[in-house]
């Protein structure tokens, strides 16, 4: 098993139309591309919308192939890796 250390942090920010099994889908692709999230934070705004905040540590890779896919899951509106950090 690999290091935390060893793999930058992420802050993955995503927008969703509120609906049932969002999240099983949002966090099924965490497990499909075996990156563990970090802490998690949801919260629902305005217009019928949820925002999460994600942190994981993961390498860059990894990221992409991710986010790619969240982009695919139709109630998802917007998706952003908003910074890196090696720790």
């Amino acid at each position: 098993m690999t290091n935390v250390k060893d793999h930058d942090m992420h802050i993955i920010t995503i927008a969703t139309r509120n609906s049932l099994r969002v999240l099983q889908r949002i966090s099924g692709l965490f497990s499909r591309y075996s990156v563990n999230i970090d802490q998690m934070s949801i919260f629902s705004g305005q217009n019928g919308l949820s925002h999460f905040s994600i942190i994981v540590y993961s390498d860059d890779h990894s990221i992409l192939k991710l986010t790619n896919q969240l982009h695919k899951i139709i109630e998802v509106c917007d998706v952003r890796v908003l910074n890196n950090q090696k720790f």
